[in-house]
């Protein structure tokens, strides 16, 4: 753990914190946080990583970070904005206009997702048409079929037999 630490307040201090701001927001002296064998709290913790994401996030265009939440949501069942939006901590609203920023909605978005699911799972010739239809969120193999068509020009048997 020392280590994850240690790595932890270097990249935070590369960032701009000094090693006092950093101990002042996990909750630790100077002293405590300059020991690389420092045992954190899970909320000191927490504190440290959440510090490191409002770093790294912003370099990331908004629609990468929201693609992994779709493909999760998608391998769960059906993907609602509403429960992606809340995982961002912002309302629906929020995450339309700043996909819109990029010129993307959450529909088009949730489709490329769709899409590229879709090729990973028909490569995988141990699942069902049904099988890939489902994991995708349609609800019939059908309505699978005719969007794969629209994206590939080809149906999803034909796609498989060329693989």
């Amino acid at each position: 753990m020392g280590t994850l630490i240690v790595a932890m307040v270097q990249f935070l201090q590369s960032s701009g914190f000094s090693r006092g701001e950093l101990a002042r927001y996990a909750g630790l002296s100077a002293e405590e946080l300059a020991e690389p064998e420092v045992r954190l709290s899970p909320s000191q913790m927490q504190r440290l990583w959440q510090l490191i994401q409002t770093r790294i996030l912003p370099t990331l265009t908004f629609s990468r970070q929201v693609r992994p939440l779709i493909t999760r949501h998608l391998a769960r069942g059906k993907v609602k904005v509403a429960s992606v939006a809340a995982e961002l901590n912002m309302s629906r609203y929020t995450l339309y206009k700043k996909l819109k920023e990029e010129n993307l909605t959450f529909a088009g978005l949730l489709e490329d997702v769709r899409r590229e699911q879709a090729l990973k799972y028909l490569r995988d010739s141990n699942r069902s048409l049904s099988e890939v239809a489902e994991l995708l969120g349609f609800s019939e193999l059908s309505a699978f079929s005719r969007a794969f068509k629209r994206w590939m020009g080809k149906s999803p048997a034909e796609f498989r037999a060329a693989c």
